[in-house]
């Protein structure tokens, strides 16, 4: 009898990787996975204590993904705009990638405090308050709220109910930021 093959850590991520940007969070499970990788479930199990832990390992791999597309298309003369603008691009090129970061739970609840104090978003509401002259409250505010229109956006988008075209969602984004200033 040949010897089994050895099914790594990372060959289990990256595959579970490649379903869910291909099919979903929804389509990730045991056997479809193990199916996937030609194998038994038995070396995701021994591997991960639980799916729970797969999925968040997978979600490190997707956010890695996400950061690199957002810092391809930031320019921190315009953080604001081409951040919001890229997220929401990144639920039109990703749509599943983005379904499970921001739609299905992959991620835990926070409060409205808790995004504008996260580390990731400090550097952009800096921006915000040097680019349009602002007071650090009036910036995070800004920020609070071009955040959730692009969110609302993007979430149209990657349900399919919505479909715009590049400068669309371009003159959609400035206006928000123009209006909420």
């Amino acid at each position: 009898m040949p010897p089994r093959p050895k099914v790594s850590k990372e060959d289990i991520i990256d595959k579970a990787y490649i379903l869910i940007k291909e099919e979903g969070i929804e389509q990730l499970n045991a056997r479809a996975l193990a199916n996937q990788l030609g194998c038994s479930t038995q070396p995701i199990f021994k591997n991960f204590k639980n799916m729970e832990e797969l999925k968040q390992s997978t979600k490190k791999k997707i956010d890695e993904q996400y950061d690199a597309f957002i810092l391809k298309h930031v320019d921190s003369n315009d953080a604001l705009f081409t951040i919001a603008n890229a997220y929401i691009h990144f639920a039109s090129e990703y749509k599943h990638l983005f379904g499970a970061l921001f739609v299905h739970p992959l991620i835990e609840s926070r409060n409205v405090s808790e995004v504008l104090t996260s580390s990731w978003n400090l550097e952009t509401i800096a921006n915000c308050q040097k680019q349009y002259v602002l007071s650090r409250k009036q910036a995070e505010d800004l920020y609070r709220d071009v955040r959730f229109y692009s969110h609302g956006i993007a979430a149209q988008i990657y349900a399919g109910t919505i479909i715009l075209s590049k400068g669309e969602i371009e003159e959609l984004v400035r206006n928000a930021i123009d209006r909420f200033r």
